[in-house]
């Protein structure tokens, strides 16, 4: 076997140990269903998917359609080569998950004035911020919804006032968000299946805020929500 054969098949079969791993070491491991199953969850095979696909079948033709010794049919160029390696070290070393996140997290204590609130929003055009209490615990998601329901069940009191109305008494009206917690040393792979995982029980995760070890009583250095997902589809743009 030449070295660019070997070096190839090496790297190859690197990659299909990889792709049995995301998939939890399925019965059918054939490479190519693998593929097909884990482009699904990742992003990192979503944006190789069609040339690792084309690996595959030179794959096949190198193992299956050799003539004689070292004489293949079909085999692979260099530039294949480093390409492939340059797939297996991804998946060796897959970005941290605080790249993707928004940083830094804008959040704020319970006891932030509403008008504060609201002014924020207005200036940062944000959807929703982190709200945490005097001992740095997470209390919950505030949101423009959130304000809104506040709102409509206040419209009662003919002497609404803003003043002295604070996140914790929004928080009351808030639904409860669905969120996760991520420790910042974890990988985009362990991000993506926290989202895939709240699909396959049919519960929507509003965000996964990413802190020092994942606990919810440290405060954020990321927050990632499925908008920030698409940056981990457009790193493999272009």
């Amino acid at each position: 076997m030449n070295d660019t054969v070997e070096q190839f098949e090496i790297t190859f079969n690197q990659i299909h140990q990889h792709l049995k791993e995301l998939n939890g070491y399925p019965k059918n491991d054939n490479f190519v269903e693998l593929l097909q199953r884990s482009k699904l969850k990742h992003s990192v095979i979503r944006i190789h998917f069609d040339q690792l696909k084309q690996y595959a079948k030179l794959r096949n033709a190198i193992v299956h359609e050799r003539i004689s010794g070292d004489y293949y049919i079909a085999s692979p160029h260099e530039d294949v080569v480093r390409k492939l390696q340059e797939i297996k070290r991804t998946l060796d070393q897959p970005p941290e998950a605080l790249q993707f996140a928004t940083r830094p997290v804008l959040y704020f204590k319970e006891d932030t004035t509403l008008i504060h609130l609201v002014e924020a929003f207005d200036e940062h055009r944000i959807s929703q911020f982190p709200i945490y209490a005097k001992d740095r615990s997470f209390l919950g998601l505030l949101t423009n919804e959130g304000i809104l329901h506040w709102m409509a069940s206040a419209t009662a009191d003919e002497h609404l006032s803003l003043k002295g109305v604070t996140a914790a008494d929004i928080l009351q009206h808030e639904k409860e968000a669905n969120v996760e917690f991520l420790a910042a040393d974890r990988t985009v792979f362990d991000l993506e299946e926290r989202f895939e995982n709240s699909l396959d029980q049919d519960r929507k995760l509003k965000a996964v805020l990413v802190t020092e070890t994942g606990s919810s009583n440290e405060l954020p250095m990321g927050i990632v929500t499925t908008w920030d997902l698409i940056k981990v589809d457009r790193r493999g743009e272009g």
